[in-house]
Protein backbone atom coordinates (compact mmCIF):
# COMPACT_ATOMS: atom_id res chain seq x y z
CA UNK A 1 0.00 0.00 0.00
CA UNK A 2 1.11 3.16 -0.90
CA UNK A 3 -1.53 6.05 -0.43
CA UNK A 4 -5.17 5.35 0.74
CA UNK A 5 -7.63 8.44 0.42
CA UNK A 6 -11.19 8.55 1.90
CA UNK A 7 -13.72 10.65 1.57
CA UNK A 8 -16.80 12.00 3.29
CA UNK A 9 -19.90 11.33 1.86
CA UNK A 10 -22.42 14.20 3.16
CA UNK A 11 -26.53 13.92 2.85
CA UNK A 12 -27.26 15.82 -0.77
CA UNK A 13 -30.58 17.53 1.39
CA UNK A 14 -29.46 18.38 4.74
CA UNK A 15 -29.68 21.48 7.15
CA UNK A 16 -27.67 23.53 4.62
CA UNK A 17 -29.81 22.92 1.87
CA UNK A 18 -33.36 23.63 4.04
CA UNK A 19 -32.27 27.23 5.47
CA UNK A 20 -31.26 28.24 1.66
CA UNK A 21 -34.59 27.18 0.31
CA UNK A 22 -36.09 28.01 3.18
CA UNK A 23 -34.34 31.78 3.25
CA UNK A 24 -34.73 32.07 -0.67
CA UNK A 25 -38.82 31.76 0.29
CA UNK A 26 -38.79 34.35 2.68
CA UNK A 27 -36.54 36.36 -0.12
CA UNK A 28 -39.20 36.09 -2.84
CA UNK A 29 -42.29 36.75 -0.06
CA UNK A 30 -40.21 39.82 0.93
CA UNK A 31 -39.55 41.59 -2.73
CA UNK A 32 -36.15 40.09 -3.13
CA UNK A 33 -34.83 43.54 -1.52
CA UNK A 34 -33.01 42.40 2.07
CA UNK A 35 -29.36 42.40 1.10
CA UNK A 36 -29.04 40.38 5.04
CA UNK A 37 -31.12 37.13 3.69
CA UNK A 38 -28.97 37.50 0.36
CA UNK A 39 -25.73 37.44 2.38
CA UNK A 40 -27.18 34.29 3.90
CA UNK A 41 -28.82 32.41 1.33
CA UNK A 42 -25.16 32.79 -1.06
CA UNK A 43 -23.20 31.77 2.20
CA UNK A 44 -25.32 28.21 2.83
CA UNK A 45 -25.79 27.57 -0.69
CA UNK A 46 -22.00 28.03 -0.87
CA UNK A 47 -21.77 25.98 1.93
CA UNK A 48 -23.23 23.11 0.46
CA UNK A 49 -21.96 23.60 -2.97
CA UNK A 50 -18.76 23.39 -1.52
CA UNK A 51 -19.23 20.46 0.98
CA UNK A 52 -21.00 18.04 -2.04
CA UNK A 53 -19.52 18.86 -5.10
CA UNK A 54 -15.73 19.38 -4.31
CA UNK A 55 -14.39 15.90 -2.65
CA UNK A 56 -13.74 16.37 1.18
CA UNK A 57 -10.58 14.34 2.15
CA UNK A 58 -11.55 12.63 5.79
CA UNK A 59 -8.53 10.23 6.05
CA UNK A 60 -5.28 9.59 4.53
CA UNK A 61 -3.53 6.33 5.65
CA UNK A 62 -0.10 5.86 3.95
CA UNK A 63 2.64 3.20 4.87
CA UNK A 64 4.88 5.86 6.94
CA UNK A 65 1.56 8.54 8.14
CA UNK A 66 -1.72 8.71 9.12
CA UNK A 67 -3.68 12.43 8.19
CA UNK A 68 -7.51 12.80 9.60
CA UNK A 69 -9.13 15.39 7.88
CA UNK A 70 -7.22 18.57 7.80
CA UNK A 71 -4.87 17.98 10.08
CA UNK A 72 -1.28 17.66 10.32
CA UNK A 73 0.14 13.86 9.44
CA UNK A 74 1.24 11.96 12.10
CA UNK A 75 3.27 9.05 11.62
CA UNK A 76 3.06 5.45 12.97
CA UNK A 77 5.78 4.97 15.10
CA UNK A 78 4.69 8.36 16.74
CA UNK A 79 1.03 6.31 17.75
CA UNK A 80 0.91 4.09 20.77
CA UNK A 81 -2.36 2.71 20.22
CA UNK A 82 -5.96 3.47 18.92
CA UNK A 83 -9.31 3.03 21.00
CA UNK A 84 -12.61 3.23 20.23
CA UNK A 85 -14.62 5.84 21.78
CA UNK A 86 -18.34 6.93 22.05
CA UNK A 87 -19.15 10.31 23.31
CA UNK A 88 -22.72 12.53 23.19
CA UNK A 89 -22.55 14.71 20.78
CA UNK A 90 -25.81 17.44 19.62
CA UNK A 91 -27.87 14.52 21.55
CA UNK A 92 -26.58 11.66 19.89
CA UNK A 93 -24.13 8.98 20.09
CA UNK A 94 -21.10 9.31 17.60
CA UNK A 95 -18.26 6.62 17.55
CA UNK A 96 -14.68 7.82 16.80
CA UNK A 97 -11.75 5.47 16.46
CA UNK A 98 -8.87 8.30 18.77
CA UNK A 99 -5.29 7.33 17.87
CA UNK A 100 -3.67 7.61 20.80
CA UNK A 101 -0.08 9.39 20.67
CA UNK A 102 3.53 8.06 22.19
CA UNK A 103 4.06 10.41 25.05
CA UNK A 104 6.68 12.99 24.60
CA UNK A 105 6.33 13.53 20.73
CA UNK A 106 6.63 17.25 19.29
CA UNK A 107 3.39 17.52 16.97
CA UNK A 108 1.75 20.92 15.48
CA UNK A 109 -1.78 20.42 17.08
CA UNK A 110 -4.44 22.68 15.27
CA UNK A 111 -6.57 24.57 17.58
CA UNK A 112 -9.59 22.24 16.71
CA UNK A 113 -6.75 19.39 18.22
CA UNK A 114 -5.96 21.15 20.91
CA UNK A 115 -9.50 21.55 22.27
CA UNK A 116 -11.05 18.37 21.04
CA UNK A 117 -11.78 16.83 24.45
CA UNK A 118 -14.28 14.53 24.15
CA UNK A 119 -12.53 12.73 20.62
CA UNK A 120 -8.97 12.81 21.74
CA UNK A 121 -6.71 14.75 19.13
CA UNK A 122 -6.77 11.95 16.30
CA UNK A 123 -10.62 10.77 15.73
CA UNK A 124 -10.87 9.29 12.66
CA UNK A 125 -14.68 9.19 12.87
CA UNK A 126 -16.88 6.52 12.41
CA UNK A 127 -21.01 8.14 12.94
CA UNK A 128 -21.88 7.75 8.85
CA UNK A 129 -20.29 10.21 7.29
CA UNK A 130 -18.00 7.69 5.84
CA UNK A 131 -19.31 5.35 3.92
CA UNK A 132 -19.56 1.56 6.21
CA UNK A 133 -17.33 0.13 3.32
CA UNK A 134 -14.86 2.86 3.94
CA UNK A 135 -15.32 2.78 7.89
CA UNK A 136 -14.37 -0.54 7.86
CA UNK A 137 -11.03 -0.55 5.69
CA UNK A 138 -10.06 2.59 7.61
CA UNK A 139 -10.43 0.17 10.94
CA UNK A 140 -8.35 -2.66 9.36
CA UNK A 141 -5.50 -0.87 7.84
CA UNK A 142 -5.16 0.57 11.20
CA UNK A 143 -4.83 -2.11 12.77
CA UNK A 144 -2.21 -3.33 10.73
CA UNK A 145 -0.54 -0.54 12.09
CA UNK A 146 -1.57 -0.38 15.64
CA UNK A 147 -3.45 -2.12 18.38
CA UNK A 148 -6.93 -1.15 18.63
CA UNK A 149 -8.47 -1.59 22.31
CA UNK A 150 -12.10 -2.11 23.05
CA UNK A 151 -15.11 0.72 23.13
CA UNK A 152 -14.30 3.12 25.79
CA UNK A 153 -17.76 4.78 27.06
Amino acid sequence: MTSKKFYYQFKRIDSFLIVAMLDFVLLCCLGLSHSLLWILFIGTMGLWIYKNFFPQTAVIITDDFIKIDKSNPIRWKDIKSAEFKEVRLFFKDKKVLSLIPQKNIHYAYSPLQKNNCYFGPFPIPLYGILTPADEEEIIRLVQKKVKIKKINH
